[in-house]
């Protein structure tokens, strides 16, 4: 299955970039941001196709955290290659859940989240732990595979560009990296029941893992794309303050380069996905000589992620 794409585009993320290690998480009534061994159960059953009638969801209401949404996107789901759709309400994505509400905490509950993956670092998750969600299983997963991540300011808007795409590429080349995917990607698909995925922003990080999840369950390459840059609607208003603030503190090049760095754009998940078909050759082989997961669990997550 070749990745091919027409994309264009720059810009990402925050100028401290939260990071992530290994440590997998608590189970218990109170769940704190603490590493621990991950606690998977329930494989998936037999692969499913989707209903010739499928009905509308409402979307989750979860207001008190920045670009929380279901993977699958709104409505009915995310169609995929053989005429299914995603299923709604397994997979959800954020930002940092510190300044959760109670509200949106029952929410969650009601939802039947029971694992929550932190995809930060070991600092930044230490410095603004996860609320308790229920007795939702906490696993601290840090992507990044440093204690803690500082990226210099860069020297002009073509440096800036390069550090985002090459952000996505270090995903598919660092093998570190592909540790820390390929261990949250069986937590994933051992999961009992719903869980959440988040980092810093909810855009680079856990922008990367939600492109494999959708391409996993079957989504075109340009839908994958299109969900990928909802994180600048979702954070416009973020971004936008961080641009006017470094306008004021660097000036007209300073604020572009902040903007680089605050967005996602459609070429830094190009790049990854570059690296990926230069390679592995395709999506089956990054999963499995990149990630090390075997086929059950790959046939596991497709099923959890396609509509019964």
């Amino acid at each position: 299955m070749k990745l091919r794409s027409a994309l264009a585009g720059s810009c990402a993320s925050a100028l401290l970039l939260a990071g992530c290690t290994v440590a997998p998480g608590v189970a218990g009534p109170t769940v704190t941001a603490q590493p621990a061994t991950p606690s998977v159960s329930a494989p998936g059953g037999p692969a499913t196709t989707a209903s010739a009638t499928p009905t509308p969801a409402p979307d989750l209401a979860v207001d008190s955290v920045s670009n929380f949404r279901d993977l699958p996107g709104s409505g009915v789901g995310l169609a995929i290659a053989d005429g299914g759709r995603m299923a709604r309400g397994v997979v959800f994505r954020s930002g940092k859940l510190q300044g959760l509400s109670a509200a949106d905490k029952r929410v969650l509950v009601a939802a039947g989240v029971t694992d929550i993956f932190d995809l930060r670092t070991d600092e930044v998750a230490k410095r603004s732990p996860d609320p308790a969600v229920g007795r939702a299983t906490y696993h601290l997963i840090n992507v990044f595979a440093v204690r803690s991540r500082v990226s210099p300011f860069p020297a002009s808007v073509r440096a800036a560009e390069r550090e985002r795409q090459q952000l996505n590429r270090d995903f598919v080349a660092d093998a570190k990296q592909r540790q820390r995917i390929g261990l949250l990607l069986r937590g994933m698909a051992d999961a009992p029941g719903a869980v959440i995925i988040h980092c810093t922003e909810g855009k680079d990080r856990t922008g990367w893992v939600s492109a494999i999840l959708q391409l996993i369950a079957g989504v075109d390459r340009e839908t994958v794309v299109a969900e990928y840059l909802i994180s600048n609607d979702r954070r416009a208003e973020i971004i936008d303050r961080g641009v006017a603030q470094a306008r004021k503190a660097r000036g007209r090049t300073g604020a572009e380069i902040t903007r680089i760095r605050l967005v996602v754009a459609e070429s830094y998940l190009r790049a990854g996905l570059d690296e990926l078909e230069s390679r592995y050759g395709d999506l089956h082989g990054y999963l499995t000589d990149g990630l090390g997961l075997d086929e059950p669990t790959i046939e596991r997550l497709r099923t959890r992620l396609r509509t019964p």
